[in-house]
């Protein structure tokens, strides 16, 4: 059977994969799939064979098929990277016995664009495996791919971040996978991430993600404005982050704002424990029109990311952290 990656879901009903194309990220996603789908079916053991070493295919398969002395169920993941498809591999896939044993499973990556339409190996693997093609996607398969990375977001924030991670990483699909990465830590760590394991995620100047919420949670306004005009000089094209946190900060407020308990509304938004109290001292004082008048100003940033309006992306950056002042300003 064969798929296009973007049409791949469930490995379950399979234990033979062949996948191939030249993007990467994708066939890396597969095979973590495939790994997990795999270690839940009981298959814990795994031998990994390069394209140097493919002698070494047979010997291991001869002496697995039909159970070992200690009936391990084993995966077998051969790496391909260059070059034709290996004819020491073909002449494995067309001993159809392969694919009858048990405790055996099969996960070849190859960087073949292209599965032929004839011969005996394609033959028996697409008749009793999973081909998964993995080539370089198009924009509008990009997009439907970052999507469905971003499923954790809401709705309403889905526009936000997926914009901004397109615009700034369109055709590199490492790029936008790692700032996926870092959006799941900001918004996910209501389900039990450690905050003190995550001083790693910091921006490319050097800053960490973190510090930039805790000025103004903290309303330490100077110190932000400080930290954005750094990373204007030194940091230019990495504004997506600094635009997740001030968003993450907002719509945690106007959560907290519209809600009978704010400080469940606060938990709720995924906002630490430790830094509950700061939320509510930041919003003693406020009003939610204020806060959702904020958060169209994070829609602007947004449309001015995608170049949908015409203004200096770090300049409103600035502009949002001085509204949220005003709006958070203690009164007399």
């Amino acid at each position: 059977m064969k798929v296009n990656f973007l049409n791949f879901s469930d490995p379950k009903d399979h234990k033979y994969f062949l996948i191939t194309g030249g993007e990467f990220i994708l066939k890396q996603d597969a095979v973590e799939s495939i790994l997990e789908n795999l270690n839940n079916s009981g298959f814990n053991e795994k031998v990994s064979i390069y394209q140097d070493e493919l002698d070494r295919t047979q010997e291991i398969v001869s002496s697995n098929i039909g159970g070992s002395l200690f009936q391990e169920n084993l995966i077998i993941h051969i790496k391909h990277t260059s070059g034709k498809f290996p004819e020491k591999l073909k002449s494995l896939l067309e001993d159809e016995n392969i694919f009858k044993s048990p405790n055996i499973a099969l996960i070849i990556e190859s960087s073949i664009e292209k599965t032929p339409t004839s011969g005996a190996w394609i033959k028996n693997f697409d008749a009793n495996g999973l081909i998964i093609n993995c080539k370089k996607l198009k924009v509008i398969e990009e997009k439907m791919w970052l999507k469905r990375q971003l499923s954790f977001l809401p709705k309403d924030l889905l526009p936000i971040f997926g914009g901004s991670i397109f615009q700034n990483n369109e055709a590199n699909l490492l790029g936008q996978k790692n700032e996926v990465a870092l959006l799941k830590i900001l918004f996910l760590s209501k389900d039990g991430i450690d905050e003190t394991k995550t001083d790693h995620i910091i921006f490319g100047s050097g800053i960490s993600a973190f510090e930039l919420e805790d000025l103004l949670i903290n309303r330490d306004f100077k110190k932000a404005l400080m930290t954005i005009n750094f990373m204007r000089e030194h940091d230019r094209q990495n504004s997506a982050p600094i635009i997740w946190i001030i968003a993450k900060v907002i719509n945690s407020c106007i959560e907290s704002l519209k809600a009978a308990n704010k400080k469940s509304a606060l938990m709720n938004s995924g906002v630490w424990s430790s830094k509950i109290n700061l939320y509510l001292s930041l919003i003693k004082q406020a009003n939610v029109t204020e806060f959702l008048n904020l958060n169209e100003e994070i829609l602007k940033i947004d449309l001015i990311n995608k170049g949908l309006m015409k203004a200096e992306i770090w300049e409103q950056i600035e502009r949002v952290i001085l509204k949220l002042q005003d709006a958070t300003a203690l009164q007399n």
